[in-house]
């Protein structure tokens, strides 16, 4: 399918518990619920009303008269199927099955991946009663905006306040965390690198990327934060809708970050891409909590929300230049001190 920010979508779900569910989850993000069938005869009769249209078929194996060769005979390019087991967990018989969702987040992480990989279609993400980490994703309103930095230095901070902190390079497009922490190999883990007790570092790519849903579920249930630099974020709609490996982390975080921190400049062309980055994040109608941080002096004759970091040339040199933290470069510099202010008020 080549467009789900608004599928045309047909549930055929019988048990009218799970069908409330799937309905309200799909509702609330403006997906198009055209027809809600409760047995396999009126689903027959809607797929042809329909049969012109690109279809996403969301059934139970519960349905009534539903069968393996009856579900095939529905085989079709313009019909993207996905079938969960009964109330109990038992999928009957049936191919190609996922356990039922236990959270809207879980159907629609689960339907969005899917839909863009469906050669790998990956297990269904299980509700983790464990999973304990706040995530926050960073990225930039275009490229070289600061928005790596700006991650290193606040899981560096969170780190400090002795919070288990995970820090995710997944900028695929051009990888830098490795480059300026001084970590050889890191893209070679299994899982993530210890730098301490509280500050560990992990590099997304194309070879463990398949994995990553429960390799995050893993991070989630033993790290307090999360951060996941994800680079620019220009063209994030297209990304959101993208089939592509490299989109996969951005997919996920969309459904499961808490917070969402974009990092800009002010000058003209860096205010262009951020208005447009604020109109596709206002379409993706992500659920995160969204704060934008200028690179900058707080400019009073502008009515906004945004929040100011103060411009340090030098001490992000020294940084870069030594491989390592603002805090170890200068403790008492505005900036280190603002990135210190903004982890103390994400632990709150």
């Amino acid at each position: 399918m080549d467009e789900i920010s608004q599928p045309v979508v047909i549930t055929a779900i019988a048990d009218p518990e799970f069908e409330a569910m799937v309905s309200s989850a799909l509702f609330s993000r403006g997906w198009n619920i055209i027809a809600r069938p409760l047995d396999f005869n009126t689903l027959e009769r809607e797929l042809g009303i329909n049969r012109d249209a690109k279809i996403l078929l969301i059934y139970s194996v519960d349905l009534p008269g539903l069968s393996s060769a009856r579900l095939e005979n529905l085989a079709d390019s313009k019909v993207a199927i996905f079938g969960f087991a009964d109330a109990t967990g038992s999928p009957r018989g049936f191919s190609e099955i996922s356990h039922r969702p236990k959270t809207d987040d879980e159907l629609l992480a689960y339907i969005r991946g899917n839909i863009r990989s469906p050669l790998l279609r990956a297990p269904l993400i299980r509700s983790n009663p464990t999973f304990k980490a706040k995530v926050i994703a960073v990225g930039g309103a275009g490229h070289s905006t600061g928005a790596t930095t700006l991650a290193i230095n606040l899981a560096q901070e969170l780190a400090l306040l002795e919070k288990k902190t995970l820090l995710v390079d997944a900028n695929f497009s051009a990888p830098a965390i490795a480059t300026l922490l001084d970590l050889r190999k890191l893209s070679e883990e299994e899982k993530w690198r210890d730098l301490s007790v509280f500050f560990s570092v992990a590099e997304i790519t194309q070879e463990s990327v398949a994995d990553f849903t429960m390799w995050a579920a893993e991070a989630g249930a033993y790290f307090d934060f999360i951060l996941i630099d994800l680079g620019s974020m220009t063209n994030i709609a297209s990304d959101l809708t993208d089939r592509r490996w490299s989109s996969q982390v951005k997919i996920w975080t969309s459904t499961f970050a808490q917070e969402l921190i974009i990092s800009t400049g002010s000058d003209i062309l860096q205010l262009q891409r951020l208005s447009q980055l604020n109109a596709e994040l206002a379409s993706a109608k992500l659920s995160a909590k969204t704060t934008v941080y200028f690179q900058g002096s707080e400019n009073k004759s502008r009515q906004d929300c945004y929040q100011y970091l103060p411009i340090d040339i030098r001490l992000c040199a020294n940084a870069r230049k030594g491989r390592t933290t603002l805090v170890e470069i200068n403790e008492k510099a505005p900036l280190r001190k603002a990135i210190s202010n903004i982890a103390r008020q994400i632990t709150v």
